[in-house]
């Protein structure tokens, strides 16, 4: 009897032990590298490209009070540079240009399996709450801390400053610098 445990439950178990200490993820926590600034008096954001020449960008609304429950109101860039850089300034909410590729569109057809039509955000009205984000997901869904904000709070970001999140739940103004500086020193998924 004691070869059998020896032959099918120790390894057994070994296998169990196995599978779930390889669940736990020991890697890097995902970075904001975006950032919410104002550019020429208009709503921008400022993304830590950290040696990159492309990263995605968007920006989304974050009320479930203001459009149709089956709306997601959005809008997304994909933000290019010639070649590498620390960091970019982008204004958000516009049309394509040089080193920019609009990538939200308004859906005209079938809302899908969610329920949910995509429509493209086109400003910013007082009152409503918008999410920017330029993180990339981790493992297991995890994700970067994003820049919640209104409209108000960009009369509170002055020139060389950003509003930038400090964890879950808050956003604070910092300068530009040590924002662009702190998420290229945090190394997480993607990171080069």
């Amino acid at each position: 009897m004691g070869d059998i445990k020896r032959v099918f439950v120790l390894p057994g178990v070994s296998l169990l032990a196995g599978a779930l200490v390889s669940g736990c993820y020991l890697g890097p926590d995902p970075v904001q590298y975006g950032a919410l600034a104002v550019v020429g008096g208009k709503a921008g954001a400022v993304v830590a490209l950290c040696g990159r020449s492309e990263f995605d960008l968007s920006v989304f609304e974050d009320d479930n009070n203001h459009s149709a429950d089956n709306e997601f109101v959005y809008w997304a860039a994909t933000v290019t540079t010639a070649a590498p850089a620390d960091d970019v300034v982008v204004e958000l909410l516009g049309a394509d240009r040089a080193g920019l590729r609009v990538t939200s569109r308004d859906e005209t057809g079938s809302p899908g399996v969610t329920g949910m039509r995509a429509r493209a955000l086109t400003s910013f009205e007082p009152g409503l709450h918008y999410t920017l984000n330029a993180s990339e997901g981790g493992p297991e869904g995890t994700a970067a801390p994003m820049v919640t904000f209104t409209a108000d709070d960009l009369a509170r970001i002055g020139e060389g400053q950003v509003l930038a999140p400090i964890d879950y739940k808050k956003a604070d103004v910092i300068s530009r610098e040590s924002f662009v500086k702190s998420a290229c020193a945090k190394k997480g998924p993607g990171a080069r």
